[in-house]
């Protein structure tokens, strides 16, 4: 005969690990299990001896790393996980600790008591370097010392490590200390639905005390199927890149920042910036681009060029084996330091009846600054500025209404885009005995937009549409020293009026992917005088 009874309660046994590298009680006890109905045959009723799993950890060291660890345990989230844990790593910096090793890990539940009375058998310090999240950060002083921090984490798991590979003097332990936030910052963006690279703190970093700065950070995205997102960031005197791979797509920035002599104030910088940032906003635009990842290309492109360096002021003396630059030199100039920056969206195919459209978005702007010679006196300088778009998207023939296209003909009514912009400003300067003689802006711009039409999955209009602007201007009457129209003016309404001039110059020279035209975030994918070319 077959007897069913239940258990009438659950009173596990306290458990404390006798090993020294874990003598210790967790201050958050692990959930008790369910109670549950044990089924016997042909006998008396039977009791497990299911004992709740302890977590088992590395060191029994009781300090504010640890207990932030036990707090955050519970969490399977990457943001759980690490919330606030890198601030705390760092902060004890400040405190004079320089080394943490500390670990805890989940034993899975057995049905035998006191089977992890010995560490030994499941040792969490191997978690180190090997969670399926993870974050590293490394930051070299101008000395030498480096220090290295990282946080791992898994299912059954959470490690912290820090450790410094020589003395620290107390300036470097603020600076490094000073970081806490920043750290947290770019971990807590990374956690986001929707990441985000949150990079400005860090790239703040006292440049006169530390000389490098690289963080690592892998995100494992557990949906179906899985994915890995990751970033990586390094920053020091001489350039700053940071790359990211996620769901999305994947974005790079690199800046060089090791040109001081052609670099321009901060007002100037800010300017240039700006300008760079209205035409990401409108290849955004232009090409449909996913936001969150545009956003998030914006926010690295925007922190690579935070915290540049100054040249020197006042110095008579070339800089870093370069030519001095002259007031005109420098109008011809963005300000900025030379970079590289691209973004590529994720290709997704939409349309089940027809393979061959895809949805995709690649976007490239790039500057390049050369200064040669022999001497000051002839010496040569150029800027080129580059961006290039190519994108492509299906839209709903009724505004508002969502396009699911299917493989029945009844879905196919839809506008499918395709677009190819280029852009270029190239700046060119040349001196010989002293004398200006050659000064050039030569820019352009293309677009193209190629529409077709579908109603009822058959063609309907196919139309293409090319745009073009080109500008070429020979400025060495208007940089020149003399000019007629100052004849009769004061000193000082002729610095006013060259420093009016300059400005303006300044201004002519940054990159004009759509000039002329105004392209609001999200408005109607094409321009207007592309409208008028479809209706036709």
């Amino acid at each position: 005969m077959t007897s069913v009874s239940s258990i009438p309660s659950w009173n596990p046994s306290p458990y404390r690990a006798v090993s020294a590298a874990a003598n210790r009680t967790d201050t958050v006890p692990s959930p008790a299990p369910t109670p549950s109905a044990i089924v016997a045959f042909g006998g008396p009723p039977a009791v497990s001896s299911l004992v709740p799993s302890p977590r088992v950890w590395e060191s029994p060291s009781r300090d504010g790393v640890s207990e932030k660890m036990t707090n955050n345990f519970a969490s399977r989230t990457f943001g759980g996980r690490f919330g606030g844990l890198g601030a705390s790593l760092l902060e004890q910096i400040k405190g004079g600790v320089r080394n943490v090793s500390q670990a805890v890990q989940q034993a899975p539940p057995r049905m035998e008591p006191n089977t992890y009375s010995e560490i030994g058998a499941l040792p969490p310090a191997s978690l180190h370097g090997n969670g399926e999240d993870r974050v590293t950060l490394s930051i070299t002083t101008k000395s030498g010392v480096e220090v290295k921090l990282s946080l791992d984490s898994q299912d059954d798991g959470l490690a912290v490590r820090m450790s410094t590979s020589g003395e620290l003097s107390e300036a470097e332990a603020d600076a490094l200390g000073g970081m806490a936030d920043a750290f947290q910052e770019a971990i807590d963006g990374m956690a986001k639905g929707q990441p985000k690279i949150k990079l400005s703190g860090l790239m703040q970093f006292d440049q006169d005390v530390l000389a490098s700065v690289n963080l690592h950070a892998e995100v494992k995205v557990r949906t179906e199927p899985q994915s890995t997102q990751t970033l990586d960031f390094q920053a020091d005197s001489a350039q700053r890149k940071v790359s990211f791979s996620g769901v999305a797509g994947s974005l790079d920035v690199k800046v060089d920042a090791s040109q001081l002599h052609a670099m321009g104030s901060k007002e100037r910088q800010a300017k240039a910036m700006n300008s760079y940032i209205k035409q990401i906003d409108q290849a955004a635009s232009r090409g449909h681009g996913d936001a969150g990842l545009m956003s998030m290309f914006k926010d690295a492109f925007t922190a690579m060029h935070s915290n540049a360096p100054l040249p020197p002021a006042g110095t008579s003396l070339p800089e870093d084996g370069k030519w001095r630059l002259a007031a005109e030199d420098r109008a011809m100039l963005t300000g900025l330091p030379d970079f590289a920056a691209s973004v590529s969206q994720t290709v997704k195919f939409s349309n089940p009846m027809r393979s061959s459209e895809r949805d995709g978005f690649q976007y490239e702007l790039s500057q390049k600054t050369s200064v040669a010679g022999a001497s000051q006196d002839d010496r040569t300088l150029r800027q080129q500025q580059q961006s290039k778009l190519s994108a492509s998207f299906h839209q709903t023939l009724i505004p508002g209404l969502p396009l699911r296209l299917t493989d029945q003909v009844e879905s196919q009514n839809y506008t499918y885009h395709q677009i190819e912009d280029t852009a270029s400003s190239d700046a060119q300067m040349a001196y010989k005995d002293g004398k200006l003689v050659k000064a050039s802006l030569q820019q352009e711009a293309s677009q193209s937009t190629h529409i077709m039409k579908y109603v009822l999955a058959k063609v309907e209009s196919d139309v293409t549409t090319p745009t073009n602007h080109s500008l070429l201007r020979d400025l060495v009457g208007v940089l020149g020293p003399y000019k007629t129209d100052e004849l009769g003016m004061t000193p000082e309404k002729k610095a006013e009026q060259r420093a009016q001039l300059l400005q303006t110059l300044g201004d002519e020279v940054l990159l004009q992917s759509y000039p002329g035209q105004t392209i609001s975030l999200w408005q109607a994918d094409v321009l207007p005088e592309e409208d008028e070319a479809a209706a036709a």
